[in-house]
């Protein structure tokens, strides 16, 4: 059996490391992971590169992971779950999807995403909506329930909208999401690090709000999320603003909020505007040996092209992987002694044999 599982990683914990081991019940039984890259969904940088994240997964029961790009990544929790699925259900490999939740009521939360799916359910949303509160609380008063009030059922559900592959839950173990349980929380990890030691939106504080202010209101509304006049909004708080916190606490309202703005400011400074609407590869970070013999099957089954090195990318993909290097780039930036521009290109893929 192969699991397939989106993640971030961001750093890993036990319980990651727990789901991993869950889903193996058989010696033969394998993981790949589809995990965000330099950029995380939560509208900020990763802490630690792709590349150590991938070799974490690695040393802790993933077998290959392969990259979801920054244009998906940093989307809502609808558009984050739907390109990672669609990553690993193109390999060809996976048999299953499967994702950590508060709630591993399977009934229940796949009986929400088919609400969620429905056209009248949509409608009724959109109408709380016009009241001014945000989708969140639009979508948990349409639906009743507050199995959405807890961050990874919200994943769950989004994961159960747009998989076509068998999925299975599994119940989250150890502190919830932000507590301060470093066992089971990359929050409370996070919170942990050393600044000198990783990368940092805010170490670059004056970069974003340098490319920000020579931005249009024309130029915010081609970002993903902008809608309804929250182009003027940014705009106008970007003129009035001296740091990204007060950015953010100028353009917040209760039908925005924080995390959606985070990310909306994200993708402006990287200028993430046109992009296909599914992933157009699959560019693989890492593997083992089970992971190796995995891609060899891939790359007979595979419904996208497979990227291991600059090489393999052909004329079609190749712009998007570059825009990815210029992504990595700028992620350089977000460390105290900022990196050089390149090492997207040069970094070699984390073999553990």
């Amino acid at each position: 059996m192969v699991t397939g599982i989106v993640c971030e990683l961001n750093p890993l914990h036990k319980g990651h490391k727990y789901l991993f081991e869950t889903v193996k019940s058989a010696v033969d039984d394998a993981v790949v992971c589809c995990m965000s890259g330099n950029f995380v969904q939560r509208g900020e940088f990763a802490v630690q590169d792709k590349f150590t994240r991938a070799a974490n997964a690695l040393q802790n029961g993933a077998d290959l992971v392969i990259e979801l790009p920054a244009a998906y990544s940093t989307l809502s929790a609808e558009g984050f779950c739907k390109a990672g699925v669609d990553i690993l259900e193109s390999t060809g490999v996976v048999d299953r999807i499967a994702f950590g939740a508060e709630n591993d009521d399977m009934a229940a939360l796949r009986d929400i995403a088919i609400k969620l799916k429905d056209p009248f359910i949509q409608k009724q949303i959109v109408l709380e909506m016009k009241s001014g509160i945000s989708f969140p609380a639009a979508r948990n008063k349409v639906l009743n329930t507050d199995i959405l009030n807890y961050p990874n059922n919200i994943l769950a559900v989004e994961y159960l909208k747009a998989a076509s592959l068998p999925c299975v839950a599994v119940k989250r173990i150890g502190g919830g999401h932000n507590s301060d349980d470093t066992d089971y929380s990359s929050s409370a990890l996070r919170a942990r690090m050393s600044k000198n030691s990783i990368s940092s939106l805010v170490n670059c504080e004056r970069a974003v709000l340098s490319k920000l202010r020579t931005m249009t209101p024309e130029d915010f509304l081609k970002i993903d999320g902008v809608t309804e006049g929250l182009e003027n909004r940014i705009t106008n708080a970007v003129r009035n603003s001296a740091d990204l916190e007060e950015l953010y606490s100028l353009i917040k309202t209760k039908r925005y909020p924080h995390s959606r703005i985070r990310r909306i400011i994200l993708r402006a400074y990287l200028g993430i505007y046109d992009f296909p609407e599914s992933p157009p590869y699959l560019r693989i970070l890492g593997f083992n040996e089970k992971g190796r013999q995995l891609l060899s099957d891939m790359k007979k089954s595979a419904k996208k092209p497979i990227i291991t090195k600059l090489g393999d990318c052909c004329a079609e993909i190749l712009p998007y992987f570059e825009r990815e290097c210029a992504f990595t780039d700028l992620y350089n930036l977000g460390y105290k002694k900022p990196l050089p521009c390149g090492t997207e290109q040069r970094s070699q893929i984390v073999i553990m044999l």
